[in-house]
């Protein structure tokens, strides 16, 4: 991984861009209000998420775009690309009231939902996307890394917490989806993420999607047949 000195320096000089309206407008094609203080419209991995994920969305297919953030920008630029349904989720909810506001906004027919990871759904998706909180948690309480939200950006002591969570979550209620998984390499080691990921045997690994040279990637997994038949089939009379 980059030197730990560096990463203040990388996370300061990264700052304007992810801050930036009318790139942000560019990129993912959302109409977005005006930023507060210490918040951001899109991480590195967000353009990245997007991408991919798109491939295997259109009209009736169904999107849970978990822990969307105060702009909700995945569900919305994967709404507006594809004409997938949609359903965003987070924990918070101030962060969803920003969230539905910015939905309003782009006149999205997009459910915001209270939720941490399936807890408060009970229904199916095609795709599942999220891009987890990985700073390692002394690196997050410096104010470089500051979000409105300690959450939104600590990922636990080795930053790998909340992808270990989400692992076992979608183990558990993935169904049939895909999952689109966003990961930083400046903050937790490639390693340690196909560790975790090996580790959970009902979790398959589809692809790794990445620009060439940059640190920042995506991680495409689904549930193994055996998992996903198993949790589909009918329960049978006692």
């Amino acid at each position: 991984m980059t030197s730990v000195r560096l990463l203040p320096w990388l996370a300061r000089s990264w700052r304007p861009v992810s801050r930036s309206r009318p790139l942000a407008r560019r990129l993912f094609g959302v109409e977005f209000p005006e930023l507060g203080a210490g918040d951001q419209y899109f991480d590195v991995t967000t353009p990245l998420l997007v991408r991919a994920a798109a491939r295997r969305l259109g009209p009736g297919r169904r999107l849970l775009d978990m822990g969307t953030g105060a702009f909700a920008v995945i569900g919305l630029a994967l709404w507006r690309r594809t004409g997938c349904q949609v359903v965003s989720t987070d924990i918070h909810p101030r962060i969803l009231e920003q969230a539905q506001a910015c939905v309003a906004l782009n006149g999205a027919p997009i459910r915001v939902v209270q939720s941490r990871f399936f807890d408060a759904l009970d229904e199916a998706f095609d795709v599942v996307t999220f891009n987890p909180p990985y700073v390692p948690s002394d690196l997050a309480r410096d104010p470089t890394y500051a979000r409105p939200f300690d959450f939104q950006s600590n990922g636990g002591p080795e930053g790998a917490s909340v992808i270990e969570e989400f692992y076992d979550a979608f183990a558990t209620r993935g169904g049939r989806a895909t999952a689109y998984v966003g990961m930083n390499e400046l903050f937790v080691r490639g390693a340690r993420v196909l560790d975790l990921l090996r580790a959970r045997r009902s979790l398959v690994l589809e692809r790794i999607d990445r620009f060439v040279g940059l640190p920042f990637y995506v991680v495409e997994i689904r549930r193994a047949a055996s998992a996903s038949a198993a949790a589909s089939a009918p329960a049978s009379a006692g």
